[in-house]
């Protein structure tokens, strides 16, 4: 934080989601509200706060205005969260079905026509107008009941993708990525030559790059032992197997290896409808048909 001014609310960082959280707690002026929007973050009405994927720019702009940032993990009940907005999502479809049976209350029967001049003509044109506000508000409220259900999906799919092994070790191979890609921005960096002209924005690069090399070595750690708290059972990597084994897949069953890559075990089903069908498999999907199972995660 800059200067003399009082902190103006507080922040977090949710490594779960890798996102900056900034609850200001009080409302922006038109120069910080417009610096918050071009700094990439984007109001969260449900929690009252500014969000942003990390970046070290953000960081920095985020001090401007907090004493300091709390790492902090995701700690809710995910099965809770997901019964919460079915809740509301139930409560919203059934005050939609209420407006829907409320709107063809008070009509004229067969669609009869407004009868311009007869002492029923205000009545008729009052019953119509209810009406429609009435199918206004059930269209407004089935929009709810569809938002709230979609959050209970987006919730329990990413509950799910906590728990799966295989989505954690994706993302750490994601990570690992990311983090060789930043380390060679490093080398490239400290290999070129520095002059008294250059030397400041050598400073600031190399220091941007540290920072990030930093963020996602804490974000390895953090899914690396996460992926050791859900104890997968051992896979064998791509170069251990050879053509012509014989490998069990978790989805379609025995297989025959065609070749390996890297990466991936290119596999021949060997069984079943799909049989002499070929298809890439992680090591992760497979096992030698003498393995126990017994302790798969």
């Amino acid at each position: 934080m800059t200067g003399e001014r009082e902190p103006l609310g507080s922040a977090t960082y949710n490594i779960e989601d890798d996102t900056l959280r900034w609850m200001p707690g009080a409302r922006l002026d038109a120069d910080e509200y417009t610096r918050t929007r071009n700094a990439g973050f984007k109001w969260w009405r449900g929690h009252e706060a500014w969000v942003a994927t990390w970046t070290p720019e953000r960081e920095d702009f985020l001090l401007e205005f907090v004493e300091g940032i709390e790492h902090e993990a995701d700690s809710g009940d995910p099965e809770a969260r997901v019964a919460r907005f079915a809740g509301r999502a139930a409560a919203a479809e059934g005050r939609a079905g209420a407006r829907r049976a409320a709107a063809s209350k008070g009509l004229p029967p067969m669609g009869e026509p407004i009868k311009v001049g007869h002492h029923s003509e205000g009545r008729h044109r009052r019953a119509i107008e209810r009406s429609d506000q009435n199918m206004r508000k059930a269209v407004e409220e089935g929009r709810k009941a569809d938002y709230w259900r979609r959050r209970a999906a987006g919730t329990e799919r990413r509950a799910r993708q906590k728990s799966d092994p295989s989505v954690v070790r994706r993302r750490i191979e994601k990570l690992e990525a990311e983090l060789r890609r930043m380390q060679r921005s490093l080398e490239d960096l400290d290999a070129r030559p520095v002059t008294p002209e250059t030397e400041a924005a050598h400073e600031r690069s190399a220091l941007h790059w540290h920072r990030w090399t930093a963020h996602l070595e804490l974000r390895l750690a953090y899914e690396r032992a996460r992926l050791e708290s859900l104890s997968p059972a051992p896979f064998a990597p791509p170069a251990s197997y050879q053509k012509g084994d014989v490998v069990i897949s978790s989805r379609y069953g025995r297989c025959e290896v065609v070749r390996t890559g890297p990466k991936n075990v290119r596999v021949r089903i060997l069984e079943g409808g799909a049989r002499g069908m070929e298809f890439l498999a992680r090591p992760d999907g497979l096992r030698r048909p003498d393995e126990d199972v017994s302790t798969s995660g």
